[in-house]
């Protein structure tokens, strides 16, 4: 075969380059493909990327002494070779004298970011010849910054070198390669700009997670890590914004990553916050997430109770005060006469309320003597009883003026807020505005409190602040972590704990410490209206007895619904007579009792010798405690009376 054009002559020159060339676009497209360390990790990456390795031991850096010959800042300089004594180069003595120097490339993971101060950075070498590559050196503004011999002969030589400087302007880093027979290579440069360290390091909490209880007294291990460009120096423990511990790393200077993990043993009751707050090397600081754990006490709660009066006035109210505490909070407390459930009265909020002071009633006893105790819950469902006390039922008891009593609901105070950071000027600070969402507010519902926030700079935190009717300072009610945002709407629900006037306003906060109060919320809590007493159902169908100077009368009730029927006995005094008759019709409500008893079966049942068949209609009021009808009642010739009927006793 023939060619139209005569090829080139392939000399053993042109060769070696060419496959020279080919290797090294090899090695660097293997060198894209692998991540390094970064010279400005990202934020959210916690640990740096592990470095590159030929699988050959890494050699001892050698940084020499800075040279006076050459002229730093001079960025297009070549590098000097009086900067350092130059090490020893491997000969291969079955190698002809070779004049091509090696290939050389210098890189980093994004030497478009700016480096801070003292931030150590990984700079991947990669160099490669047509014999053996000897000796790399790295320059800095053409000062030798360090050298690494190739401990093992190979056309091929890969190493990272971490290079840091406290110098800030423009560096510009050079690459130098030597083969065995002191060529060395056209330098390979790049530029990266140093800044003062002005980033602050990142910290999260990394175990507990989700939703954690805990119990008093028992340790809980937190555990975090933090990350800087340079160094962290601390880890803050923080519990509910007060400084618990801290730690630092063996080495002074610091590190990073930094990992953390620091015992906490509760010693309160309720909710608790806990962040981590992490410092770098110029003691700029940041938080983590807020990490809410419950803590909850074993113990059950401690409750008191003291009758108003040892003697009570039959018909009136027996008014016990009671006094129940909880680490926990409160959540019921209970009154129990004759070991039957008289009141309870529940919390309006549970969490937060570990004294709760109230009256409790038990109307209508009847006469005698009575036994009563108060019983009171926690909000984990342990109970604890007073001893029993016996009060007196008279009708001769003196009664005792009083005022009505009010519940008075004692809440746990919150932990106070820490110290606002100085303001810083620029950018403006965030805005925030509130809204009520669900007005009028009637108890027991909550307010819908709709809060909505905006910044020129990343938010991070958002409060809202509630002055209760009859309180003088407002109490931190809710808060919210936003970080990452410039704009976020939240709705909170908020309990009054009583009926009256709230004032409410919300603060927001950005990631410069920038702060900002809305303008003050202000609406009406109204009481919920008292609910309606159920009616007492009460089962007439028993025999019943009314006594008078003129008359006795047995009734015996058949209750069918809200209908009357039954027997009906009058007993005349005078005449001794005893006259059976029917209850043909009856009906009873919650108050009254109507009924209509009919003679005309019984023998001698006219009355007074009229004409007329002998009959009786009751109208009665009821009463259930004790049970009692009061009853005025007329006959066939509308002659009136009255009796007062009582259950039969058996």
């Amino acid at each position: 075969m023939r060619f139209k054009y005569p090829l080139p002559e392939i000399t053993p020159r042109v060769a070696r380059t060419a496959c020279l060339l080919a290797f090294v676009t090899f090695y660097v497209f293997l060198s894209a493909c692998v991540p390094s360390p970064t010279a400005t990790p990202p934020r959210q990456t916690p640990f740096p990327t592990l470095p590159l390795t030929d699988e050959t031991a890494t050699p001892e850096l050698i940084a020499p002494p800075p040279s006076t010959d050459s002229a730093p800042g001079t960025p297009n300089a070549p590098p000097s070779a009086s900067t350092a004594t130059p090490l020893p180069l491997p000969t291969n003595p079955n190698e002809s004298a070779d004049t091509f120097p090696p290939l050389v490339q210098i890189t980093v993971q994004d030497p478009e970011l700016p480096v801070s101060a003292e931030q150590p950075v990984a700079l991947n070498v990669l160099a490669a010849d047509n014999n053996i590559v000897a000796r790399l050196e790295v320059y800095d503004n053409n000062v030798l910054y360090a050298q690494a011999p190739a401990l093992v002969p190979a056309s091929v030589y890969l190493n990272q070198f971490t290079w840091k400087t406290a110098v800030l302007g423009k560096h510009t880093l050079r690459a130098v390669a030597y083969d065995s027979n002191g060529n060395a290579s056209a330098p390979a440069q790049l530029d990266l700009n140093v800044i003062n360290n002005n980033r602050a390091p990142a910290v999260q909490i990394t175990a507990p997670s989700g939703n954690k209880d805990a119990e008093i007294g028992a340790p809980i291990l937190i555990q975090g890590v933090a990350t800087d460009d340079v160094a962290v120096t601390r880890v803050e423990l923080l519990v509910d914004n007060q400084l618990l511990t801290f730690v630092t790393p063996e080495r002074a200077g610091g590190v990073t990553p930094f990992a953390v993990a620091i015992p906490w043993t509760p010693q309160t009751t309720g909710a608790h916050n806990i962040v981590l707050r992490a410092y770098d090397n110029q003691n700029q600081s940041d938080d983590s997430l807020r990490y809410s754990i419950r803590v909850f006490d074993n113990e059950p709660p401690v409750v008191a109770a003291q009758s108003e009066a040892n003697l009570v006035p039959l018909g009136d109210v027996l008014i016990v005060n009671a006094l129940a505490l909880a680490n926990n909070g409160i959540a019921r407390v209970e009154l129990y006469v004759d070991d039957l459930l008289a009141e309870g009265i529940n919390s309006s909020a549970p969490a937060e309320q570990t004294i709760l002071q109230t009256a409790l009633t038990a109307p209508d006893l009847a006469a005698g003597s009575h036994s009563f105790f108060v019983r009171a819950y926690d909000l984990t469902g342990q109970s604890t009883d007073t001893p029993r006390a016996t009060i007196e039922v008279r009708a001769d008891a003196p009664r005792v003026p009083r005022a009505t009593s009010i519940s008075s609901n004692a809440p746990t105070p919150l932990p106070p807020t820490p110290t606002a950071t100085p303001q810083i000027v620029l950018p403006p600070p965030p805005n925030i505005e509130l809204k009520l969402l669900n007005a009028p507010v009637v108890l027991p519902a909550a307010a819908q409190i709709q809060i909505f926030a905006r910044g020129s700079a990343e938010l991070d935190r958002v409060e809202l602040w509630a002055r209760a009717p009859g309180e003088t300072a407002a109490q931190l009610v809710g808060e919210e972590n936003v970080k990452g945002a410039t704009e976020k709407t939240l709705t909170l629900n908020w309990q009054a704990p009583h009926a009256g006037v709230v004032e409410m306003y919300a603060r927001v906060s950005d990631n410069l410490k920038q702060t900002r109060l809305s303008v003050p919320l202000r609406f009406s809590v109204q009481a919920a209206l008292a609910p309606t007493p159920a009616p007492v159902e009460f089962n007439f169908a028993q025999a019943w007895y009314a006594e008078s100077p003129a008359a006795r009368f047995e009734a015996t009730f058949v209750q069918i619904g809200r209908a009357l029927r039954g027997s009906f006995v009058e007993t005349r005094t005078a005449a001794g007579q005893a006259l059976t008759g029917r209850i043909v019709s009856g009906a009873v409500n919650d108050k009254t009792i109507l009924f209509a008893v009919d003679f005309s079966g019984a023998p001698n049942a006219a009355h007074n010798d009229s004409p007329k068949p002998h009959t009786l209609e009751f109208d009665c009021s009821f009463n259930a405690r004790p049970p009692v009808l009061t009853c005025n009642y007329a006959n066939e010739n509308a002659e009136r009376g009255s009796a007062v009927f009582q259950p039969v006793v058996p």
